[in-house]
């Protein structure tokens, strides 16, 4: 399913490419919606798997965030055209697939992050984990209101790149601009 058109590729081809009848294919999934979706989960599952083994590892902050989300538009760029369709203009069945593991594995995993950014001193700490939540969720929402930006094409991945640097660092460069807080803000008009 990866190097060609998902929607062309038979059950009959994949099966042949996966060396299993295509009984086997039905017996599993039942055909090829829940096919789809289960290529999804694994998919999503490996990004989780991926990004949490970047988390356990000794790189810094920002390291560990610039590899998580490179891994993540490594993995929407190498994506078969079919499922990533899918995701983006959010099938009924892949949405409830995908907000149920946001809620069990990928929200956790960014309480987690957020928490190590602010144990290394990365993550401003009068940011409550709230704010840091409807943040990324104003951000998530705009993605998936803006599908277009998920359509297949090598052009996207620096746009991407660019949107994610800026969820991440704001408009700023690094260290450009030290984080206002009230403190600062008081002394200055204080």
């Amino acid at each position: 399913m990866n190097s060609h058109d998902a929607g062309k590729v038979s059950m009959e081809d994949i099966a042949r490419k996966a060396r299993v009848s295509p009984t086997t294919i039905y017996n599993n999934f039942g055909g090829r919606k829940a096919l789809v979706q289960g290529v999804v989960k694994k998919i999503i599952d490996d990004n989780i798997a991926q990004a949490k083994s970047i988390m356990a590892g000794s790189l810094p902050f920002p390291d560990k965030i610039q590899l998580i989300l490179s891994n993540k538009n490594d993995m929407a760029g190498k994506m078969p055209e079919e499922i990533l369709k899918k995701l983006v203009y959010m099938d009924d069945d892949v949405a409830a697939l995908i907000q149920e593991i946001y809620q069990k594995e990928i929200q956790p995993m960014w309480q987690k992050l957020i928490a190590d950014g602010k144990a290394e001193g990365y993550v401003d700490p009068s940011i409550s984990e709230e704010t840091a939540f409807i943040y990324l969720k104003i951000m998530r929402d705009g993605f998936n209101a803006n599908a277009a930006l998920f359509e297949p094409s090598k052009d996207k991945i620096n746009l991407m790149m660019g949107l994610s640097r800026i969820m991440m660092y704001g408009f700023f460069k690094n260290d450009a601009c030290p984080i206002p807080t009230r403190q600062n803000i008081q002394a200055k008009t204080g």
